[in-house]
């Protein structure tokens, strides 16, 4: 466990960003008033789930070629894990599987089964050798989904356990729904599993399956489960659904927990998990730490694979690798910037090989237009024409309209639409089935 410090954090900051903080102009709360709450362990660990889950998102696939180079892609970054899809769903998922462990993509490389022997064999069938089991841990989902008794539910999966081990695979609990299951059920399950997988389990974690935690409970959480599994590798699985994934994610290693598993981008089922790149550049952005082996250089190449294969955009405004996140018009905030790029970029673009830049329109001022357009092009107005070009900026953005970039929106959500098959498609192939 490592504690937050000044000196870590502006070890991590580049010299013209160290001088800002060091000045005392500046303030980070998370160190100065909650370091003495805050126990992080190390190193902080990222598990990607972007071929697996991420997969899942609706209308997503990958072939078995493009889960290889993002996984290898992962690994440039320097992540240490990767779950990689789930051998019982298809043919083609089979194959996907069984090129990225034999290609040895990344360190250490995990499928996905249900605790039913038919998912197990899959797994065996493409040479895996790490296994994410699971079942659900809310009473809810386990008798009216599972159609099961909690006790049968136990039962059920421990028999899976034994046959998982008997035959070589090294095991992590994976469930669903923990964040709304009975909190000494989830324990007394996790506690049988450890004992009966013994020296082949892999290691767990908390499941938000449909993003219910808070920052808050989320870090009542750990610290209750804790206090009674001191020693459980314990990473935080978070979904979206409130729009609160990567908060929980940094609750949860606050209170200790090992770290994420999540997908790039954040895709995945509905609102998607917790992006794994905000995690990262949060944690050395905002309390001074880094992730050893990580280059985070190479997180911007990462993302922008896994938005052109799995044909979802990348949003302008997303955190780290949207094209808005170094980007500004506002007069006010382009000047701020021209100061210093500290004043409105909270972490230095170049972490990410990136820099700053400027859109001109309505909101331009005339210090961005005359330092970044002007000047740099060997133009030198007077104060009298700078004020008119820069009104006849503002006009001509007006002048163009909104039409063009509107319709985008509406070509955007009907192109969306069509990424899965439709009802009248699924209906068509059918008759053709049964008309054979």
């Amino acid at each position: 466990m490592a504690k937050l410090s000044w000196r870590k954090f502006l070890k991590r900051q580049p010299p013209e960003y160290r001088e800002a903080w060091e000045s005392g102009m500046l303030h980070n709360y998370t160190i100065e008033k909650c370091a003495d709450k805050i126990d992080i362990p190390q190193p902080v660990l990222v598990s990607d789930t972007t071929c697996r889950d991420g997969e899942q998102m609706p209308g997503v696939f990958f072939t078995p070629e493009q889960k290889l180079e993002i996984v290898q892609k992962l690994k440039e970054v320097g992540i240490f894990s990767a779950e990689v899809g789930y051998p019982a769903v298809s043919d083609d998922e089979m194959k996907a599987c069984k090129l990225i462990i034999e290609n040895k993509a990344i360190p250490a490389i995990y499928v996905m089964a249900r605790a039913k022997k038919s998912d197990i064999d899959a797994a065996m069938k493409c040479d895996a050798q790490f296994l994410n089991l699971f079942t659900s841990t809310s009473e809810y989902k386990i008798r009216h989904d599972l159609g099961l008794t909690p006790e049968q539910n136990i039962e059920m999966y421990l028999e899976h356990v034994d046959y998982a081990v008997d035959h070589g695979l090294t095991v992590g609990f994976g469930r669903e729904d923990d964040s709304r299951a009975h909190l000494d059920y989830y324990i007394k399950f996790m506690k049988l599993v450890m004992e009966r997988a013994g020296s082949k389990f892999l290691g767990s974690g908390i499941s938000d399956t449909t993003g219910s935690l808070t920052p808050c409970a989320a870090r009542w959480l750990v610290k209750e489960i804790r206090k009674e599994l001191p020693t459980l590798p314990l990473l935080m699985h978070f979904h979206n659904d409130f729009g609160m994934a990567t908060a929980n994610t940094l609750a949860g290693i606050e209170a200790g927990a090992n770290g994420v598993n999540g997908t790039v981008l954040g895709i995945g089922e509905r609102c998607g998990n917790t992006p794994i790149e905000e995690v990262i550049i949060a944690l050395r952005g905002l309390y001074g730490i880094n992730i050893p082996g990580i280059k985070y250089e190479k997180l911007m190449d990462l993302c922008k694979i896994v938005s052109k294969y799995s044909g979802i955009p990348i949003h302008v405004s997303k955190p780290v690798c949207g094209m808005n996140a170094f980007r500004h018009e506002s007069g006010i905030h382009a000047h701020g910037v021209l100061v210093h790029p500290l004043i409105y970029e909270p972490y230095p673009h170049a972490w990410l090989g990136r820099e700053s830049e400027f859109i001109y329109g309505k909101f331009s001022g005339t210090a961005v237009v005359l330092q970044d357009a002007l000047e740099k092009n060997d133009i030198h107005p007077t104060k009298e024409q700078l004020i008119q070009i820069v009104l006849r900026v503002k006009d001509e953005q007006i002048r163009r309209g909104k039409e063009e970039f509107e319709k985008f929106t509406d070509t955007y959500q009907e192109t969306m639409r069509r990424m899965g098959l439709s009802i009248e498609e699924v209906l068509k192939i059918a008759q053709e089935v049964l008309s054979k």
